[in-house]
């Protein structure tokens, strides 16, 4: 290992030390390790990538300048690899639930079991949870409990579904997308709501984080969820830019008792008030 590697691990360590010292003291020993690091990755072997990603962390996950220097050091000094597309995960992680190992997640539209995946970082971690999609792939490894099922605001609906790999959806609500997912194959499917999945997994009242990317159906799979029963500690939901209906996300869950906290791409991210 090279010194710069082993220097800034050694920073690192002092700064998961500060939470335990006196107010003035930690800001203070806050501040000189963060610079510490900083000069110490800045002339690294890996200082062009390091400074990217440590701005580009910055802008995904909302993150404070520890987080973000926390997150920067786990991926470029530590090899950790986080596969979400735009920083959900690490946004859940570094962000919302620091050091929870055993949280419950929601994954629907989980697509790929890895690439891009929302939560496969979550299981690393020793997270479980459900992953809902009528048509997964590569999911070996993955621990999460498989739902191959469409979801809607109401079950017992016929709907039809495009196949297409990543893009596909149903028809009627299928938006930015819309023309490539047509170039599918539609299938006749039977939908259920998010609130039979979850009460037929047995899952937990509360559920830390639910990723929702379904390509347009975002808003008619949570009308299906019985917020009565569940709560969410933080939630990834796509919406594409996709007006009204991201306005109507925002006004949905608001009357739930969530705000908007971050937006970030095609994702707004959600937390209780």
């Amino acid at each position: 290992m090279c010194m710069d590697s082993l220097q800034t691990g050694y920073y690192l360590k002092r700064i998961n030390t500060i939470e335990r010292r006196p107010e003035m003291i930690k800001r203070l020993v806050f501040a000189a390790l963060v610079v510490a690091a900083v000069l110490v990755m800045a002339r690294g072997p890996r200082a062009v990538e390091a400074r990217k990603q440590f701005a580009l962390n910055r802008e995904c996950c909302d993150f404070s300048l520890l987080q973000t220097l926390r997150m920067t050091a786990r991926e470029a000094i530590g090899g950790v690899t986080y596969p979400s597309e735009i920083g959900q995960d690490k946004w859940v992680i570094g962000k919302m639930f620091p050091g929870v190992t055993n949280g419950f997640f929601l994954d629907v539209g989980s697509g790929h079991g890895t690439i891009g995946s929302n939560t496969k970082a979550l299981e690393d971690l020793g997270w479980t949870g459900i992953c809902v999609d009528p048509f997964p792939t590569h999911m070996e490894g993955r621990t999460c409990r498989m739902e191959k099922v469409v979801v809607s605001s109401a079950a017992g609906q016929i709907v039809k579904f495009h196949t297409h790999s990543g893009l596909g959806g149903i028809a009627d609500t299928l938006g930015k997308w819309k023309a490539e997912a047509e170039k599918s194959p539609a299938v006749e499917l039977t939908t259920l709501t998010l609130g039979d999945v979850l009460a037929g997994a047995g899952a937990p009242s509360f559920i830390h984080f639910l990723s929702l990317d379904i390509e347009g159906a975002e808003l008619e799979a949570l009308k299906g969820v019985p917020f009565d029963k569940y709560r969410f500690g933080a939630m990834a939901i796509e919406h594409n830019d996709e007006e009204p209906k991201r306005s109507d996300l925002l006004k949905f869950l608001e009357e739930r008792g969530y705000r908007r906290v971050h937006s970030y791409k095609q994702d707004d991210f959600y937390a209780p008030r």
